[in-house]
């Protein structure tokens, strides 16, 4: 089910046209939770995720604790943002978390962002390259609230992640 792949917008002028996106998806996102159109007992969660990092990034790693995804996940082309798809049943909806990184030298950083939309809980976290262990993750998530920010402060990577309705969106710079 993973290979339709997600809405791709190109940023034209990044700085103007991203502030521009995140809030029309913030409108948007309360929204679609106010109504909560929930189809056969599931719910959907759009995930807009933005890369304003200096690279092309690979993807290392998608995992779910509940729920699948509806689109495949592609390496990120810099300026550019994806609109990833996930769907859950009711009542535990969407949990799931992602890793990017620009490389598999020492010298790589990775970017992981994980998302509960049951729980309306985002968490983020930048540093070296190697495995992500989702278990730690899911610990932090679970504590964690409706937005993060992270800077790596050896690599100097940054990512924010926050959960707005059913939109779960996220940057890597």
């Amino acid at each position: 089910m993973a290979g339709i792949e997600p809405n791709v917008v190109n940023l034209q002028d990044p700085a103007a046209h991203y502030e521009k996106l995140v809030t029309e998806l913030e409108v948007k996102g309360q929204a679609e939770a106010n109504n909560a159109q929930l189809l056969a007992g599931d719910v959907e969660l759009t995930s807009p995720t933005t890369n304003f990092t200096d690279s092309k990034l690979t993807k290392l790693d998608v995992h779910f604790w509940s729920g699948y995804t509806l689109t495949s996940f592609p390496d990120m082309n810099r300026f550019t943002t994806y609109y990833f798809r996930e769907k859950g049943p009711l009542p535990q909806g969407v949990k799931w978390g992602y890793c990017y990184a620009s490389g598999t030298d020492s010298t790589a950083r990775k970017w992981v962002a994980a998302f509960d939309s049951a729980a309306g809980k985002a968490y983020c976290e930048a540093g070296p390259t190697g495995p992500v262990d989702w278990n730690v993750v899911e610990v932090k998530l679970n504590a964690s609230g409706s937005s993060c920010e992270y800077v790596d402060p050896i690599l100097g990577g940054r990512i924010t992640a926050k959960i707005t309705g059913l939109q779960a969106i996220s940057t890597l710079y």
